[in-house]
């Protein structure tokens, strides 16, 4: 239960958030008037975080590596605008096999774009995202997840998920539902976005408006691992989705539908907990690229009604537009709750139907939600 003191803490940000996103759109406006054509961004987005960041039990510290992008500024950037390829027939992927479970983190700099100061944090040239992967491995299906496992590449390569964590935690908050997409055969790579995940000096929402750069600079840098790197050559580049949790949901839906920010090669966007109206930029409608929005009855900082009014408004076929009846964050950190096992079992249905090339298990989405009216309901 959010106490008294996080909740004024909470309307605090919000407050803060809404006076930078007016200063922000004034600017915006004037820089429009002078380069037409610029995408132009907003930090305007619901603070929608627990403080709270749980250490997983299951997840062994894995070894970190750096890897500096000399990529020219095109290739770091959010790629061109242009309509994704999700209406392309994939082949079909084994959907029956469970893998053991690898983690690795590998940090990508990308030294085209800076990181804004922020507090005590003077700020830096570059923007650093160290990236914590989940991924199937070699060994018994059901183990703890191991640190630097041998990859499955036997059984690869895999489809990618890139995942978007929300604000003041970072990808190891969702280690038990980023462990389950891994062990049903998918790379998770989870960025940890500077200042947004409390680092480089403390949570807040400036440099907000990079994280969606921020994500396609990381597909770009997954799908150019060298062969030194254990995890070449893991990932299917036709197979990516974009996933992501609260202000990470935010982001996702930002790469995958922004008119400023899409990226070509997400098929698929899976966002959690939250109203989409968030984004607070044109989103781009009828692309054929699906989405799973889940969302919660009883959220704690995005008022369900709004959420899924903008949703029916707003989303295109084809959607699935999933409400829990549950709150912000149990659904997706907490195994053993009623909501978090259907969002497991829901997600790697939706993504099995669009990455795997198995239509129907996106029937499978739709009955496991019915099969539960106490947990939560479904529309499309």
């Amino acid at each position: 239960m959010t106490s008294p003191r996080a909740t004024r803490r909470t309307m605090a940000i919000r407050r803060r958030r809404m006076a930078v996103a007016v200063g922000a759109a004034v600017i915006a406006v004037v820089v429009a008037c002078v380069f037409a054509g610029f995408a132009l961004f907003d930090g305007g987005h619901g603070n929608r975080a627990s403080s709270a960041v749980p250490t997983s039990t299951s997840r062994v510290a894995p070894t970190t590596t750096t890897s500096t992008a000399t990529a020219s500024p095109a290739t770091t950037a959010a790629p061109p605008t242009a309509p994704p390829p999700s209406t392309t027939v994939l082949p079909a992927m084994d959907v029956t096999r469970t893998y053991a479970v690898g983690t690795r983190v590998v940090t990508f700099v990308d030294p085209s774009r800076p990181t804004s100061a922020n507090g005590s944090y003077a700020g830096a040239p570059t923007r650093t995202l160290p990236t914590s992967f989940w991924y199937p491995a070699q060994g018994a299906a059901g183990a703890t997840p191991v640190a630097d496992a041998t990859p499955d590449a036997a059984h690869g390569p895999f489809p990618l998920v890139l995942f978007a964590h929300g604000y003041n935690v970072t990808p190891d908050f969702y280690a038990p539902l980023l462990e389950r997409w891994a062990a049903a055969g998918y790379v998770v790579a989870a960025p940890t976005y500077p200042i947004l995940s409390g680092n480089d000096g403390g949570a807040s929402h400036v440099d907000y408006e990079q994280t969606w750069a921020d994500s396609s600079f990381v597909i770009t840098q997954v799908l150019g691992l060298s062969g030194r790197d254990p995890l070449a050559g893991l990932v299917d580049r036709d197979r990516i989705a974009a996933a992501g949790h609260s202000d990470g949901e935010v982001i996702a839906f930002g790469v995958g539908f922004l008119a400023c920010c899409r990226d070509p090669r997400v098929r698929s966007v899976i966002a959690m907990a939250g109203d989409l109206s968030n984004a607070n930029n044109p989103s781009v409608r009828d692309t054929g690229t699906p989405i799973l929005h889940i969302m919660e009855t009883g959220d704690e900082f995005d008022p369900y009604p709004h959420s899924i009014q903008w949703d029916r408004d707003n989303l295109t076929a084809p959607r699935w537009l999933v409400s829990l009846d549950s709150s912000h964050v149990p659904p997706y950190t907490q195994p053993g709750d009623p909501a978090f096992e259907l969002v497991s079992q829901i997600t790697v249905a939706y993504l099995d139907g669009t990455l795997k090339g198995h239509r129907e298990r996106l029937d499978d989405v739709t009955s496991a939600v019915v099969a539960q009216p106490s947990v939560g309901a479904i529309e499309r």
